[in-house]
């Protein structure tokens, strides 16, 4: 395995034994040289002939929100960090120590620290080593009870005594995530109480119906992919503008609010893999801002923009955006892999309702959900005190041979945010998993994919380079 160099934060760092030396790392006052987060993204530097490979950072010259960061500053995942973007030397000093912690665990052949640092790597061989570990296995480098159980896994999700990480500082100081999204920093009570807002036929969302969204989807992604060219990337030319866009108009938001609201959501799309594994400094602060831009864009431009109201749409937009990015490209991976499938869907695009329910089973969007024990409580025979970190492998879980046969694909659990954003994922998936189909019968990859670096929770596509004709 090729360790990642441990290069987020201005000041000095000790890398785990075993691993390379870092780079000399600057002065607080110097920027630092180089791209380290790149390093393990082969070809990133290169465009495919059909355009410029996607970045893993909003392009901060030209990102929509330039009171936040100056119009000047560079794309912040290809360039040096600028001293014009501030920088917090202890948070950032955190963020690398735990993301060196990650490492570490890994150098002590630790299964749950391997998956969070795997990078690129299939994560599989690991998850099934935590599975033969019992129905309750505890790292103990990381401090974490992890589970490839489906039976455990539903008592975690069931059982008000696991909760989502709570807002502010000190809670992402006690897990060892020195940044957290704002937005995904949800507790039970919070999902239930505002659920409510984001259901079709709601408040908010002015669809009354799942075949609502499905149709405005249809219509949005052909003319979405009439504008595009013979090879595009499909999930930063298609899937990403086109989840944003269905979002923005569910949400009612008028032309130039939604036109805002289209540019920014992709800039939010660390956040899930942020909640388990610490994203480079740099992608985070312009997270940050994006999440704020964001915030105020909602503000703006909701019909009724109460607190509650612009709270569920941010948790909504963010909960829902990168997931079903991810849904939409392992759906078209597992469909091109299988020989006919696509054509089958091309020729019917009702089977993308199955399409999808498969690629839920077999290659969740979300490979890992994270909960935290509120209160003493036993789980699989094992008493564990408050304070507790569990993590969920909904991958293993979903391919545990202990499970009902007939069991509905678990993932996207409804106790946290997805219990705003879940049913959305998977209709505005299907719906453009059938309309790329039914548009583009003989799609083909056309290139090398690449797996964004830190994305363990999503293993989400940096790079998806596809070819309309075969």
């Amino acid at each position: 395995m090729t360790a990642e160099p441990l290069t987020d934060a201005p000041g000095r760092a000790t890398a785990p034994a075993g691993a390379p030396a870092p780079e000399p790392l600057p002065d607080r006052a110097t920027a630092p040289t180089g791209t380290p987060d790149r390093a393990i993204t082969p070809d990133h530097g290169t465009a495919p002939s059909h355009g410029a490979a996607p970045t893993d950072a909003p392009d901060l010259a030209t990102a929509p929100y330039p009171e936040a960061v100056p119009t000047d500053a560079p794309d912040l995942a290809t360039a040096p960090y600028p001293e014009a973007v501030p920088t917090d030397p202890r948070r950032a000093r955190g963020n690398q120590l735990t993301r060196a912690a990650q490492w570490f665990a890994g150098t002590r052949n630790d299964p749950y620290g391997l998956i969070l640092r795997s990078g690129t790597e299939d994560p599989r061989p690991h998850e099934e080593r935590v599975r033969a570990g019992g129905p309750l296995f505890h790292s103990a480098p990381l401090d974490t009870w992890v589970t490839a159980d489906r039976a455990v896994a539903e008592a975690v999700v069931a059982d008000p005594a696991f909760d989502g990480p709570r807002p502010g500082p000190e809670a992402a100081a006690g897990d060892g995530l020195p940044y957290r999204s704002a937005v995904l920093a949800v507790d039970r009570e919070t999902a239930a109480r505002l659920a409510p807002l984001t259901a079709l036929g709601g408040p908010m969302l002015w669809a009354p119906e799942e075949e609502c969204v499905e149709k405005r989807t249809v219509t949005l992604a052909r003319a979405l992919l009439a504008g595009l060219g013979d090879r595009f990337d499909l999930a930063e030319d298609f899937a990403r503008p086109l989840v944003g866009r269905v979002i923005g108009e569910q949400l009612g938001l008028p032309e130039a609010a939604h036109e805002r609201f289209v540019r920014i959501l992709p800039d939010c799309r660390h956040a899930l893999d942020g909640l388990l594994c610490p994203q480079p400094h740099a992608v985070v602060r312009a997270a940050e801002r994006a999440e704020a831009a964001l915030s105020a864009v909602l503000a703006e431009g909701l019909y009724e923009a109460g607190a509650d109201s612009v709270r569920a749409a941010r948790i909504l937009a963010v909960g829902a955006a990168e997931t079903t990015v991810v849904l939409v490209a392992n759906a078209v991976r597992r469909l091109l892999a299988e020989p006919g499938a696509w054509q089958r869907l091309a020729a019917d695009p009702a089977l993308a309702a199955g399409a999808v329910a498969d690629t839920l089973r077999l290659a969740p969007p979300v490979r890992l959900e994270t909960r935290t024990a509120r209160a003493d409580t036993v789980l699989a025979g094992t008493a564990l005190p408050a304070g507790s970190r569990v993590t969920l492998l909904v991958a293993a879980v979903n391919r545990d041979p202990a499970a009902p046969a007939d069991a509905a694909p678990f993932g996207l659990p409804g106790d946290l945010h997805f219990a705003l954003s879940g049913r959305l994922v998977r209709v505005i998936a299907r719906a453009a998993l059938g309309a790329l189909a039914g548009a583009l019968p003989a799609l083909r990859t056309d290139g090398e994919e690449v797996t964004r670096p830190r994305s363990p929770v999503l293993a989400a596509p940096a790079r998806l380079p596809v070819a309309r004709t075969a």
